[in-house]
């Protein structure tokens, strides 16, 4: 599907009020799936689920400017998924990276935004010049291994990104998380950590504009999507849920809420 410029691998199952979800940095439709947290088949029962690769990842072409992973410019590709699939106003959704262009989307277009369902919101202001350092070291070790080795030393130690306790709950398929990131190519590599270097979050002032039914759902144990950015975002926007896993048990409990959430929207 050709979307501002590039072949975009995009999934649509379902029917009914639509949810277009964005997936985190590095990841894809296929490496949510493999991971499995979010039950996404549960979901299309009852919504019209509208999931995609975002530029440079999965089966989407990429482009080759730090400047076009910015947030902003993945909340346009966001928007223009949504178009591009007849769909005007909807629900938008996403995790980490995904989180932060559907923010953007909402300051983009606001009228197009329904609600929004955040997960796993980034690091930001504050903590987000030391995960900016992060991204840069990371933009120069993946540029010269590229994705596939890279995933491979990462892998050994999951910890790095994820919480212990849900790599612990989830042994058998923790390396799916890594699938997104094995097949992207160096040089797009170093333009994805240093385009992520380069952005942020709206400010807190421009945020207190968002106001539309918000359910943001963070988790304790990852320095890389802080509870306190989470916190942050439910005491400055008007209108939000927040809900924290501090263990796997909680976790099992985000696709109903993901579900009920989305229910009361329509």
């Amino acid at each position: 599907m050709k979307i501002n410029g590039l072949d975009f691998n995009v999934e649509v199952k379902g029917e009914g009020e639509a949810l277009v979800w964005g997936h985190g940095l590095t990841a894809s439709i296929e490496s949510e799936n493999l991971l499995d947290i979010f039950e996404w088949h549960k979901l299309s029962n009852q919504t019209k689920l509208v999931r995609y690769d975002a530029r440079g990842h999965g089966k989407t072409e990429a482009s080759f400017s730090p400047g076009d992973y910015h947030w902003k410019n993945l909340a346009n590709d966001m928007l223009s998924v949504a178009s591009e699939v007849g769909v005007d106003k909807f629900i938008a959704g996403g995790q980490s990276m995904g989180c932060a262009s559907t923010i953007y989307s909402a300051m983009l277009a606001p009228d197009r935004i329904k609600s929004m369902v955040l997960i796993n919101p980034p690091t930001a202001w504050d903590t987000r010049k030391e995960q900016s350092q992060f991204y840069l070291k990371l933009a120069r070790v993946g540029g010269f291994l590229g994705g596939w080795i890279l995933a491979k030393l990462i892998s050994k130690n999951p910890e790095r990104l994820l919480p212990g306790w849900l790599v612990e709950a989830k042994k058998e398929n923790i390396n799916g998380v890594f699938e997104g990131l094995k097949p992207i190519k160096r040089k797009t590599l170093a333009n994805l950590f240093k385009g992520a270097a380069l952005t942020d979050l709206p400010s807190k002032e421009e945020l207190k504009s968002i106001n539309v039914p918000t359910l943001i759902l963070a988790w304790t144990g990852d320095p890389s999507h802080p509870v306190e950015t989470a916190t942050e975002l439910h005491q400055v926007m008007p209108n939000t849920e927040l809900h924290i896993a501090d263990g796997y048990s909680d976790l099992q409990h985000w696709s109903q809420l993901i579900r009920d959430f989305v229910s009361k929207t329509k």
